[in-house]
């Protein structure tokens, strides 16, 4: 990722893959105007056979309940294929809107780091 933040109300993706993972880094916000760019790329990844997608939500000021049902869809494809998604935890305030509408408990979270 570039040193500089996207602007309010955009989000960045950055995306790795390695023997089959593929490791995305999201930063800024998830929201209605910004959520079919990540569907979109979580599709592309899924068609190129990907089979394990790791996502780290570390770097999102915010998120929406569209973006919620962009992963919640995702996770859903993915244990449909055998295949596995896995997030990596939000900061505090975004991680709290997964908590509350117990999107937390349907989705894989790597634990935080110590």
């Amino acid at each position: 990722m570039s040193g500089s933040s996207p602007g309010p109300g955009a989000l960045s993706i950055a995306c790795v893959i390695d023997n089959g993972t593929a490791s995305l880094s999201l930063e800024g916000e998830l929201d209605i105007g910004t959520a079919a760019t990540l569907e979109a790329r979580l599709g592309e990844l899924e068609e190129h056979g990907s089979t394990h997608l790791m996502v780290d939500l570390g770097g999102l000021a915010f998120i929406d309940s569209t973006g919620l049902r962009v992963l919640l869809q995702a996770s859903a494809r993915a244990r449909e294929r055998g295949h596995e998604l896995t997030l990596r935890p939000a900061r505090q305030t975004v991680q709290q809107v997964f908590a509350i509408t117990g999107a937390q408990a349907a989705l894989r979270f790597d634990p935080p780091p110590a």
